[in-house]
């Protein structure tokens, strides 16, 4: 069993409660996306598709990735390269490398192009990794090696997703390579967890479709809604409904109060 979500609070939380239900849980590999790329990265590095990357390999938050651009480029100060920086994230986050067409959909500036290009090339010179890399290099592995995407579909028969509103392009690649298919294989189970109406980090990647569009690129799926709500009463449930009933693309549901008054 893989099972992914979004925060190391979350994925604790979801270890422990499922250790407590059946000790032997504590094998599955319960972690957050990117930690479940570092884990996956790590069994892999160095290895033929992987030579020059160290299985020691330092994960470089945002900060280190200013210095790093400020150095390749000193003609932009840190602010600058910090927006840069938070624009190359976003490229990442949607699957855009340097050379995608659809990269100005990130970069409005045509000649950021080059930028992007010169941050990756002086990133995989030190042999480290940005957080958008430990989503990129596991689905690129998978789609390039055969024998590595069958190896790891054939461990992880059983893949649980939550909070899965919040998966952005990347994460969904990635996502199709675990839980796809070759001529003859038999595809893991996929089950996802989310909400179309909680869908609110647009600004950082998260993309709405990969939750409206899940039925047709999974054929076959089962939909659940979870429509008991134990938290507020209805009041609350019926006009909170009716805002967000207006927004444009949703699965829709009517939320039922257990709680009275």
């Amino acid at each position: 069993i893989l099972a992914v979500t979004f925060t190391n609070k979350a994925a604790r939380e979801m270890r422990d409660r499922a250790a407590r239900i059946e000790p032997s849980c504590e094998r599955s590999v319960i972690r957050t996306f990117h930690s479940f790329g570092a884990w996956f990265l790590r069994r892999h590095a160095g290895s033929a598709a992987l030579p020059h990357l160290s299985k020691n390999f330092v994960i470089y938050d945002d900060d280190d990735q200013t210095t790093l651009l400020h150095g390749a480029l000193p003609q932009y100060n840190r602010s600058e390269c910090g927006r840069l920086v938070q624009a190359i994230s976003r490229a990442k986050d949607f699957g855009l490398e340097p050379d995608s067409v659809d990269l100005s959909r990130v970069f409005s500036d045509p000649a950021q192009r080059r930028i992007y290009a010169i941050y990756k090339e002086r990133l995989e010179a030190t042999g480290n990794l940005d957080f958008g890399d430990l989503i990129r290099l596991p689905a690129t592995l998978l789609r390039e090696d055969g024998a590595l995407r069958r190896r790891t579909r054939q461990r992880f028969r059983v893949i649980l997703v939550d909070e899965y509103q919040d998966s952005n392009v990347a994460q969904f690649e990635l996502l199709s390579l675990l839980a796809g298919a070759d001529p003859g294989e038999q595809p893991p189970y996929l089950c996802v967890v989310g909400d179309d109406d909680q869908s609110i980090y647009r600004f950082r990647g998260a993309e709405i479709r990969n939750i409206l569009s899940f039925p047709e690129r999974f054929p076959g799926t089962t939909i659940v809604k979870l429509e008991k709500n134990y938290r507020s009463y209805q009041s609350i449930l019926d006009l909170a409904g009716d805002v967000v009933s207006h927004n444009a693309g949703r699965l829709g549901k009517s939320l039922v109060a257990v709680r009275e008054g």
